[in-house]
């Protein structure tokens, strides 16, 4: 209808129009389109697929069973009084997303992979596989009893098929298969099946089968929206609480080095960084006394990314564009200490301090991957001492300080681009430092005894830090530095060595 039209339109006309528009019935295929049988098993179909096949990036392998779980559920719950068997469906349905969504909203904490490691985690999933199979049985004698309500003769072989289909795929599963060809094979199969399923149900519906749906008092938008909810403010907080390690801070006594300052007043004679000695415990301290030389190396460390600088250079009309990333702040001071005291044979202690000289914002966990001179070179030196060391923050005039969460030995498997799959034991401190105070710091020591004469000290200290809570499902420090993964916008590494090649002579430094 033209503006002309419009403007010169009486009320009345106007009345007339509408009750001519209404009282047309739209047309057949659009009736068929909103029936309630063909929208809720298209429902289902659909929920069925994204709960199947997934994808691996993007967190779509979570993303997509969630939105399959609630298509699910809206779909089994307009035909749960149909007949018995979908009714068991959607019971089936609400269970599962009752197993589904507290997971994705535990994905958020870092005990996540604890508790997922747990009997009783392995204990749900088996049970969650296995209500799936029972679903599918549910809605395999759901179809038959609705064939016979249409007067269609039984038939539900696509059903019986996907049986078969989540029992190969178990299968498959349990013998850790991870060939292409057979899973190429089963994905085109499920797509059949999932065409036969959807032929069945056109079938019925071109029958003239029909359901009468139950007055209900929540809509779907109203389940949607509430789920999505719960799903958001479930994951913030847990973001916000379950992100970080319990520390158990104490504030540090004046008098703590009171019994060791004859011992500080050496070191610091030999050289020993008074702002390393202070964060020491009295009882690392008492271990140097007698120290008989102090080997010192500082080195400031960027874990922000930088920024990229460009610059031109040449000879006439050659010209050459060099790109360097430079970096404006350094936020992280590590510095290692070595402290020969005597014994039989030759000993060091070796200390690595950190310090933050800038606040970089912190996220959730801090972890120190820590490799000893005895790690990579046994023959020479082996370990005569367990690891030690704390963490501490200023908050105004007073300090505060912890013992790491976790401090020790792990074992763990790495995968390696060069080597595959490697198992190896590493010294790791577990952490997390508050939001407010500053001057966040900390530090690691051991002792090494020689074994035999003419080997370097090489003691290796990589500091992890999370800079971004931004990351589904939540890794802490460590498991990301067990991961043998690259930095990326949550993580970043710093490495330093405290290297020296001690003679009798004294120590020759090792850039």
């Amino acid at each position: 209808m033209s503006d002309h039209q419009w403007e010169n339109m009486s009320d009345k006309d106007f009345e007339a129009m509408l009750e001519n528009t209404v009282s047309q019935l739209p047309p057949d295929d659009i009736v068929a389109e909103v029936t309630p049988w063909k929208k809720s098993i298209n429902r289902v179909l659909v929920g069925m697929a994204l709960n199947t096949i997934t994808f691996n990036f993007l967190c779509l392998n979570y993303i997509l069973p969630a939105i399959g779980t609630i298509l699910l559920l809206l779909g089994f719950r307009t035909l749960r009084r149909e007949n018995r068997w979908f009714g068991a469906c959607f019971v089936l349905a609400i269970i599962r997303a009752a197993h589904l969504f507290p997971s994705l909203i535990l994905n958020t904490t870092i005990i996540h992979s604890t508790v997922n490691a747990s009997d009783i985690s392995y204990a749900l999933t088996v049970a969650s596989f296995l209500l799936l199979f029972i679903e599918y049985i549910c809605l395999w004698r759901g179809f038959i009893a609705a064939q016979r309500k249409a007067g269609v003769p039984p038939h539900a072989g696509g059903v019986a098929a996907l049986l078969v289909w989540y029992a190969i795929m178990c299968l498959l599963a349990l013998i850790q298969y991870s060939g292409l060809i057979i899973a190429g094979i089963m994905i085109v199969g499920y797509i059949f099946i999932i065409r036969s399923l959807y032929k069945l149900s056109k079938e019925l519906d071109e029958a003239g089968y029909a359901i009468t749906t139950a007055p209900v008092k929540i809509t779907d938008r109203c389940i949607v929206i509430s789920l999505a909810a719960i799903l958001l403010i479930g994951c913030v907080c847990g973001y916000v609480f379950g992100g970080s390690y319990p520390m158990e801070w104490s504030a540090l006594g004046p008098d703590e080095h009171d019994e060791v300052e004859d011992i500080k007043a050496h070191l610091i004679d030999l050289g020993f960084p008074e702002y390393v000695l202070n964060d020491l415990s009295a009882e690392d301290i008492a271990a140097c006394d007698g120290a008989l030389q102090v080997v010192v190396d500082v080195t400031d460390e960027p874990v922000n990314d930088g920024r990229i600088e460009t610059t031109q250079g040449g000879v006439g009309d050659y010209r050459q564009i060099v790109q360097n990333t430079v970096y404006d702040v350094k936020e992280l001071r590590i510095t290692g200490v070595g402290v020969q005291v005597p014994g039989d044979r030759e000993r060091w202690i070796i200390f690595h301090h950190f310090l933050w000289t800038t606040d970089p914002g912190f996220y959730g966990t801090e972890s120190i991957q820590l490799w000893p001179v005895y790690r990579d070179i046994s023959e020479g030196w082996h370990s005569a001492g367990d690891v030690t060391g704390r963490v501490l923050y200023d908050d105004g005039e007073e300090t505060f300080v912890a013992d790491y969460y976790s401090l020790g030995a792990r074992n763990f498997t790495s995968d390696t681009i060069f080597w595959g799959e490697q198992s190896r034991t590493d010294v790791f401190a577990e952490f997390s430092m508050p939001h407010n105070g500053q001057n966040h710091r900390g530090y690691v020591a051991y002792p090494v005894d020689e074994v035999e004469d003419g080997y370097i000290i090489s003691s290796w200290f990589n500091y992890t830090h999370q800079r971004s809570w931004l990351q589904y499902p939540a890794m802490t420090a460590t498991e990301k530095r067990m991961a043998n993964s690259f930095d990326d916008r949550a993580f970043k590494t710093v490495q330093d060595a405290l290297q020296f090649y001690p003679t009798d002579e004294g120590v020759e430094m090792i850039s």
